[in-house]
């Protein structure tokens, strides 16, 4: 089968081109209009006040809206492109299908076809990973969007993500300013992300993830060597870390160290 990792690199490429599988935002957007969070539905006020349901809400509907684009471009999209490209199989399957039965001839070409499957699944399951980043960034954006908060997003090739309310007051004074980075789980190279935040010398670095198995560890480091807010789920806090002053709920950092720094904006 040749470089067989190279091949079904440019096989999936091909099922997600052909199955017009969505793009980050494009998912994203689905989410949100699918829950009814657009504007003139919620007000700005209601964002912030409930921004922990709404981002755990569009966070978890986003994966199913994902599946569903994942199971009708993939479902029929691997099995035509496979077919295509090892046609081989199925003139052996169907040779033992002829002979032993249908039954034999599933269980050739899947035996057959194993090696090849598996490197598809793998592949999805790593491009699930890879958009998860991206996923989460942009509903937290959506959600600063409806709740009329101002800010800047960042190229990608930068630590930070997001700068509220802009660039320019940051410069200005970064005491009123926040840097947000966002990291779907704490496994992604944090502490990459931790040592250049540091760098910048802001008392409004904010880490957003959303990895439920944040760890005292984790804590010690970013918040106790880095000094960087760790924000997590409103009820992760509650459970595990109500007595640690650098690591906020979202709802708490909605509506209380937000609402601190936008009164000099």
């Amino acid at each position: 089968m040749g470089d067989l990792k190279e091949e079904i690199k440019a096989l999936m490429a091909r099922v997600r081109r052909e199955g017009e599988l969505p793009s980050s935002a494009a998912v994203v957007d689905e989410t949100f209009a699918k829950l009814g969070y657009a504007v003139g539905k919620v007000t700005p006020a209601e964002v912030l006040n409930q921004f922990n349901r709404m981002l755990r809400h569009v966070w978890e509907e986003s994966l199913h809206v994902l599946e569903a684009h994942e199971e009708r471009s993939y479902a029929e999209g691997i099995p035509r492109e496979l077919a295509k490209q090892y046609p081989g199989g199925m003139s052996e399957a169907e040779e033992v299908a002829r002979e032993n039965g249908f039954r034999a001839g599933v269980f050739h070409l899947l035996q057959r076809w194993y090696p090849v499957l598996r490197r598809c699944f793998l592949s999805v399951s790593q491009s699930r990973k890879q958009r998860g980043g991206k996923d989460f960034e942009l509903q937290v954006q959506q959600l600063l969007n409806l709740a009329a908060v101002p800010y800047h997003a960042q190229e990608r090739r930068n630590r930070t993500d997001l700068v509220l309310p802009d660039v320019e007051t940051y410069q200005r004074n970064r005491n009123v300013a926040a840097v947000v980075s966002l990291k779907r789980t704490l496994r992604e190279r944090w502490a990459e992300v931790a040592e250049e935040l540091f760098k910048l010398r802001s008392p409004n670095v904010f880490l957003f993830t959303a990895d439920e198995d944040v760890t005292a560890a984790h804590v010690r480091q970013i918040c106790g060597e880095y000094n960087i807010h760790l924000v997590v789920w409103d009820e992760l806090k509650a459970r595990a870390f109500a007595r640690e002053p650098l690591v906020l709920g979202y709802t708490e950092w909605a509506t209380s160290r937000l609402a601190v720094l936008r009164q000099y904006w």
